[in-house]
């Protein structure tokens, strides 16, 4: 493999899960330059906001009577979950609704109850969309890491407010709330969800505007995050979230040496503008494991 993956077993897949259970978490310790690791598996709780199926707590602002679907009625197998957490694996629960993330807290604390040992595998809530004001200290207390899109955040910006309302939406797609929580935070692109480029997240993570720059200001900006907590949430939180900041996430002595090399400075640009300038940025050099595994400089 050229680059290194961190896959992710389908939750939905009984067949997948039982063949995984008897074999256990993949975890290459001891293996020198390892490209593959299989020790999480990915679960869907609630739907999306946009279609109106995520599970929320309040009717939906824009549709009365409704809340969305969660749990057995989206396919998530609470049993079947919960045993492969108990084995070691690692579980990222897909939640949006704030009533899909309260209850997805709920039952991991069922899980971690009957089995203390598993609260260290670093269990991902995947998007955590929209959370009620008293449960983000929850996500720290369970040792939870939150894994966040932040170009979701501006291309829901135009009808989001529409499902939640004026409340709600204070607390949602809250990146600054989380971290001031003590959780830890991973950024990505939801891939194939979402543009999958670093350079137009940084931009969204940091400006909390579109691509066209709107709006002005940025959409409820208080939720904002500086360059550096949106590079590391793209580097070294990302690592965490993979229980490989021993190995990666930062240049280090002793780390592999995996690297990007840009042709853009994201701190320089956000500091010294104009950022939109980052979104023509560009992957010049794609290093793994010390040797080059793509090089874009003479592509433009």
């Amino acid at each position: 493999l050229p680059i290194r993956f961190y896959a992710m077993l389908s939750g939905r897949d009984p067949a997948l899960l039982a063949e995984w259970l008897e074999r256990g978490p993949m975890t290459r310790e001891g293996e020198a330059d390892p490209r593959l690791f299989a020790r999480s598996v990915k679960a869907y709780y609630d739907g999306s906001l946009g279609v109106r199926g995520a599970r929320l707590l309040e009717d939906y602002a824009d549709q009365p009577g409704h809340r969305g679907v969660s749990g057995s009625g989206y396919g998530f197998n609470q049993d079947s979950i919960a045993q492969m957490v108990r084995a070691g694996f690692q579980v990222g629960i897909h939640a949006i609704g704030d009533a899909g993330n309260r209850e997805t807290l709920d039952f991991l604390e069922g899980v971690f109850a009957d089995a203390p040992e598993a609260r260290d595998a670093r269990h991902r809530v995947e998007h955590a969309q929209v959370v009620h004001p008293d449960d983000f200290a929850r996500f720290a207390e369970l040792e939870l890491v939150v894994s966040m899109e932040p170009p979701h955040a501006v291309e829901d910006m135009p009808w989001a407010e529409e499902r939640v309302g004026p409340e709600r939406i204070r607390g949602a797609y809250a990146w600054r709330t989380f971290l001031e929580a003590g959780v830890p935070l991973t950024f990505n692109a939801d891939n194939p969800g979402s543009d999958h480029s670093p350079f137009y997240g940084i931009h969204s993570a940091v400006t909390r505007r579109n691509p066209s720059l709107e709006p002005e200001g940025g959409w409820y900006p208080e939720q904002a995050v500086t360059t550096e907590e949106a590079v590391r949430a793209y580097t070294s939180g990302a690592a965490y979230a993979a229980h490989l900041d021993d190995r990666t996430g930062v240049l280090a002595v002793g780390r592999w040496a995996d690297l990007t090399v840009l042709d853009v400075d994201p701190f320089r640009i956000v500091r010294d503008g104009p950022p939109q300038v980052i979104l023509g940025g560009r992957a010049l050099l794609t290093i793994v494991g010390g040797e080059v595994v793509h090089d874009g400089r003479g592509t433009r």
